[in-house]
């Protein structure tokens, strides 16, 4: 991990300790950057010991007492370090005097270097110790020979306690006992404290000592450095023979401690590994391609290279993931990425890519996960269609959709349908409506943008918290974006039509081919297309699976946006009742229409041109944007 030090070498940044930072504060390790904001009073959560904390001057000095809060908010968070921004470079007395009497170390940014900057190059300096570490792990996993029968250096120092009836005791690297026998063997340990640490040091090989009169032998075990140590206590003295076996059983366990170094060893790298699929995952999801393929060529080259992929969500116990993800690493890691769901512990995304003309790979992916189905009684999957890597995100989302189906599916597995969809449909009808309709929101300054729809779409389709975790953004970040978003559009989230008729427009709209192009007249009458005959064809044949109970508990769960207990108050029945009901509607729909999931949509649509329910009036009939040419 990069460190303080690191850092302020890197001249490009110019990022300086202020004279008289103590070296040992310099080694202090960072792995993230945190700017401290006097509008922002929501401190960082768990230990902020490896974070540098960024603070413009300009922005604390109006502040009373602003100083000494700076200085009380960064070490109350825990921070590592603080660096200030300051257009004159000065630093106050005040602050400095706040910071040593904290005993915080202080560097100094100039004002040309965002913190943004500074949190890239902390990223990317990261990137570069994990593949160095991966490298290395590599390496040296080609050197080791495991055995197959694992750890033996308890019964080993058990057996050499029997053989020279003595009291044995292994001290390992860093100092701690390992192994000892009989239990309490090294109380008199302290006593040679001193040579122990010459022998880990290197210093020394070996050490024959007396103390308390007891013969002690001291022997290094394995080279590197610090080095273990095997000490023997006899009350009687060494001859020749007991010597040798000491020495002899010294080798044994340098071993067998470098099988079980070997095995710490894959167990990190196959830790690394899982958070590297990971962030490819995410980076995917997030849209960001290019960065997930430079990512994935570390350890996967060529294999995001194609232009389409299918992805797969595998789902079982949360207990059996960590093992039955192990299983599709070894089945599927040539053929796809496999990677934990950073969202929910149960489920493992798999993302199949493949060439636009073949599915012979896919077919192979498909049959592998299939038959890992059929050996669990609990597992499912749903797989999504075949589309382009970029639009991975909604294949993820339909690959969801596809697992509510196999939930109640006799095969537990299913192919998410796109056809009949409403989306599509008001496309056939309408081209450009969902360019239309998000106008407001598209009209942002790009960068404002591209947040806000990323925000508002993956909040949508799961919860706030799932799109903060794909993000990397904090959750109240995360809600204050969809705040913004629907402002700008006009409507109210809390509201369930509102939900499903945002999520079905932001859903057209990268299905639209006309959706980059600002040339549309006329209005936006979406309650006249919900009432018109291919609306309504595909509303009947949506609904034609339910009977009028259910389309009535439906069409109260809609007006009442969600909440069953209003719905049991409305209808004059248990709660209890209605939640049955809707799940035997939604066993019919193929939908969950009890959980947080972007399934109830189509539901919520359906019902609202069922019965000519309202649709949010600013999306509703918002004026479209008209060509060039076309001034009327």
């Amino acid at each position: 991990m990069p460190s303080l030090k690191r850092l302020t070498g890197m001249l490009e940044f110019g990022l300086t300790e202020f004279p008289g930072t103590l070296p040992h504060e310099l080694a202090r390790t960072i792995n993230s950057v945190w700017p401290a904001y006097p509008s922002d009073r929501q401190r960082g959560r768990g230990s902020l010991a490896a974070t540098l904390a960024v603070a413009a001057l300009d922005d604390w000095a109006p502040v009373d007492p602003g100083f000494d809060e700076l200085v009380s908010r960064t070490v109350g968070a825990g921070a590592g370090a603080l660096a200030v921004v300051s257009s004159t470079g000065h630093v106050p007395a005040e602050l400095l005097g706040a910071l040593r009497h904290r005993q915080a170390p202080l560097l100094t940014l100039p004002a040309t270097t965002s913190w943004t900057d500074l949190a890239e190059a902390v990223t990317r300096e990261r990137m570069t110790d994990l593949r160095r570490a991966i490298e290395w792990r590599d390496w040296l996993l080609g050197q080791a020979r495991p055995t197959a029968d694992g750890r033996h250096t308890g019964r080993i120092v058990r057996r050499l306690a029997r053989e020279t009836g003595g009291r044995v005791a292994l001290i390992g690297r860093d100092g701690a006992v390992v192994a000892m026998a009989p239990q309490r063997s090294a109380s008199k340990l302290a006593a040679v404290a001193d040579k122990i640490q010459q022998i880990a040091a290197g210093a020394l090989e070996s050490a024959a000592l007396e103390s308390d009169g007891a013969e002690i032998r001291l022997v290094a075990v394995g080279n590197t450095r610090p080095r273990a140590v095997l000490a023997v206590a006899r009350n009687s003295p060494f001859d020749p023979a007991l010597t040798q076996i000491t020495t002899r059983t010294a080798d044994l366990l340098s071993l067998h401690l470098a099988v079980e170094d070997a095995d710490t060893t894959i167990q990190n790298h196959q830790a690394a590994a899982t958070a590297l699929h990971v962030a490819i995952l995410e980076l995917l999801l997030t849209g960001e391609v290019p960065k997930a393929r430079r990512t994935a060529a570390q350890v996967h080259p060529g294999l995001l290279d194609a232009a389409a992929v299918r992805v797969y969500i595998l789902e079982t116990r949360p207990s059996e993931r960590d093992e039955l993800y192990a299983e599709c690493r070894r089945i599927l890691d040539r053929l796809c990425l496999v990677a934990p769901c950073p969202v929910y512990e149960e489920h493992l995304v798999i993302v199949a890519p493949q060439p636009c003309t073949s599915t012979e790979t896919d077919d192979e992916v498909s049959a592998a996960l299939r038959d890992l189905v059929a050996l669990r009684p609990y597992r499912h999957l749903g797989a999504s269609g075949l589309r382009l890597i970029t639009e991975t995100d909604r294949s993820h989302r339909h690959a969801l959709r596809a697992l509510t189906s196999a939930r109640i599916n006799r095969s537990r597995t299913a192919l998410f349908n796109s056809q009949g969809r409403l989306p599509e449909l008001l496309n056939q009808l309408h081209p450009g409506w969902a360019t239309a309709v998000l106008h407001p929101l598209l009209q942002q300054e790009e960068a404002d943008r591209d947040v806000l729809l990323q925000a508002l779409t993956l909040t949508l389709q799961s919860s706030v918290r799932a799109a903060a975790e794909l993000t990397g953004a904090h959750r109240n970040t995360i809600a204050s974006r969809v705040r913004s978003a629907a402002g700008i559009l006009g409507v109210n989230l809390e509201y369930i039509r509102d939900r499903a008729l945002v999520a079905a427009a932001l859903d057209a709209l990268f299905l639209d081919e006309r959706a980059g192009e600002a040339a549309h007249g006329g209005l936006v009458d979406l309650q006249g297309l919900m009432a018109s005959p291919e609306v309504h064809a595909w509303k009947a044949e949506f609904l034609h699976v339910l009977v009028e109970e259910l389309i009535d508990i439906l069409r109260a769960w809609v007006l009442a946006d969600g909440d069953t207990a209003r719905v049991a108050d409305v209808l004059g029945i248990h709660a209890q009742t209605v939640r049955k009901r809707l799940r035997i509607a939604g066993r019919f729909l193929q939908r969950d229409l009890l959980g947080q999931s972007a399934d109830v949509y189509d539901v919520v649509l359906a019902i609202s041109a069922e019965f000519n329910l309202p649709l949010p009036l600013p999306l509703a009939r918002h004026p479209r944007l008209t060509t060039a040419g076309d001034e009327s």
